[in-house]
């Protein structure tokens, strides 16, 4: 059986055989063009689950395709691939609705398949939340008063275990009297590098748990690109809440988010992050932004501590914790 209709708008051949192949292998039912308005028709004959799409095509622009496809269907799941590792076409990109990016050559066609399943992740999150909202009493209610389908979600929003990198230490503790979701991650980016994120919802309430998965989605393809050398907007907070942002505004998700996110240097103390919305309350803190999810146009800054010793925040029952041991000389 097919895991889902992907379109391909490539116009070269080898590529676009190469994709075909791997993809028809890996179940997808794959149809291609190798032009920018016969993907546009394709797309319209055979509504697609994911559209693969280049920029540089030989008619019309792949920006102008993203662009109609999406006037068409707001919210229909595209990813660019393309050779131009230009950042202002890839923002664009993004800006007018694509939901990832790949620059050619790919590196191995698994991270093709990788984005892909982020993709339609997303897609059946987005549509669960509508159905969340349109059937409110006879579906939420169900999913959550199934305690063990409640726990598997809220689970995924939380990291497994404690982390060291360093003379750092990177904790979450849990109140398990409460269980208003949050979502807190940490993990190594390599380098003596350390992601940290909290996030809630700001009209936190139990059925807040796929709004939050949906935007913990989000993270993972800026996650895949910093660690294959081709964008830095994840160790960039500012940049990645205003990418995050720009997400969750095309997205089909209509809600507020109060979020932390930084990046530690556990080799120099450098800590740098980004706050958005005021229900977060970390120490050290700085003035934040506008909350995400609100406004496309949104800024956000970049805030820096030369030398962090320790790191607290709280919502909902969740404590962030990052502390770091003195050096013994």
């Amino acid at each position: 059986m097919s895991k889902a209709h992907v379109a391909v708008i490539e116009d070269d051949l080898v590529f676009q055989s190469m994709l075909n192949e791997y993809l028809s292998q890996h179940g997808y039912d794959v149809r291609c063009a190798g032009a920018g308005k016969q993907g546009l028709e394709l797309c319209e004959q055979q509504c697609p689950d994911v559209v693969l799409c280049d920029l540089n095509l030989p008619d019309i622009n792949g920006l102008e395709v993203i662009e109609k496809l999406l006037k068409v269907c707001a919210h229909l799941p595209i990813i660019v691939i393309s050779a131009s590792e230009k950042m202002s076409d890839i923002r664009e990109a993004v800006r007018l609705g694509a939901w990832d990016y790949l620059v050619k050559p790919l590196q191995s066609l698994d991270v093709l398949d990788s984005a892909i399943g982020h993709c339609l992740e997303r897609h059946e999150l987005e549509t669960s939340y509508l159905h969340d909202i349109w059937e409110l009493d006879a579906h939420i209610d169900v999913i959550y008063q199934d305690d063990m389908i409640a726990g598997k979600l809220t689970e995924e929003l939380l990291p497994r275990s404690p982390l060291r990198v360093g003379t750092y230490s990177f904790s979450c503790v849990t109140d398990s009297a409460d269980i208003t979701p949050a979502w807190v991650d940490y993990r190594s980016l390599g380098n003596g590098k350390v992601l940290v994120v909290m996030a809630a919802a700001q009209n936190a309430t139990e059925q807040s748990l796929v709004p939050l998965l949906v935007l913990k989605t989000l993270v993972d393809p800026v996650i895949r690109q910093y660690l294959s050398g081709m964008d830095n907007t994840l160790v960039l907070p500012g940049s990645l809440l205003e990418h995050l942002n720009i997400e969750l505004c095309h997205s089909q998700v209509r809600t507020a988010f109060d979020i932390l996110a930084g990046v530690l240097d556990t080799e120099t103390g450098q800590w740098q992050w980004a706050q958005a919305g005021d229900k977060l309350e970390p120490s050290p803190s700085a003035k934040p932004d506008l909350a995400l999810g609100i406004w496309k146009h949104a800024n956000y800054r970049t805030h820096q501590l030369a030398s962090l010793h320790r790191l607290h925040c709280r919502s909902y029952g969740k404590e962030l914790i990052v502390s770091a041991e003195p050096q013994i000389a």
